[in-house]
């Protein structure tokens, strides 16, 4: 089996954007073992492997597909010393 390398990207599709377009798009995406985590007006974010993002970026409903970094959360470690009596 091979691995996949399953990253969050955001599309913006072209003009002029119809739920239909949204729709095709969206199972496109689900077909090719991604998924759609949100969906607000013109603009999605997917969940998917990499190595389909040329396919879905030749498209022509797709005017952009660009990578989401979503930096970890750091939470700072406070370490309380407790001294016996």
């Amino acid at each position: 089996m091979i691995g996949i390398s399953v990253e969050t990207f955001f599309v913006r599709l072209s003009d002029p954007v119809t739920p239909c377009k949204i729709e095709s798009f969206a199972e496109m995406v689900v077909a090719r073992g991604g998924r759609v985590e949100l969906v607000a007006k013109d603009a999605l974010i997917i969940g998917i492997d990499n190595a389909f993002v040329e396919e879905l970026r030749a498209l022509p409903t797709v005017k952009l597909i660009g990578g989401v970094g979503i930096p970890q959360r750091r939470v700072p470690v406070i370490k309380r010393v407790t001294r016996g009596s």
